[in-house]
This record gives structure tokens, C-alpha cells and sequence, in this order.
């Protein structure tokens, strides 16, 4: 997995239609939620908060 600093995100969203999967923020660990971004380079998820973050 790519470090999510060196990575030029390109965000895709990921939604549950069930209560059983859920996500966890992986940048303030903010959770659950029914869906999350996911950056498809570096597979690293984050709230919609998170995505507008400068990341270093």
C-alpha cells in the first residue's frame, strides 16, 4: 500500500445498503458510517471531512 502522503488521491465513494458494513475513518477515526471515500491508488478511506484535508 502507497503511503497515503506521496499519493495523488482520486476518491471513489463506497456505500452500505445494510447496516452490517460500516467504516471507520482511517484519517480522525470518526465512525461508523454507510459510506466512505476511498482513494483508488492507495485503497486509503476517509469521512468526506478527511478528502478536503491537506495531507502531508
Amino acid at each position: 500500500m502507497a503511503a497515503p502522503g506521496t499519493c495523488q488521491h482520486s476518491w471513489k465513494i463506497i456505500k452500505s445498503d445494510t447496516s452490517i458494513i460500516v467504516w471507520n475513518c482511517s484519517g480522525c477515526h470518526s465512525g461508523p458510517h454507510p459510506f466512505i471515500y476511498e482513494c483508488d491508488n492507495c485503497k486509503v478511506k476517509y469521512c468526506r471531512p478527511c478528502t478536503s484535508k491537506p495531507r502531508t
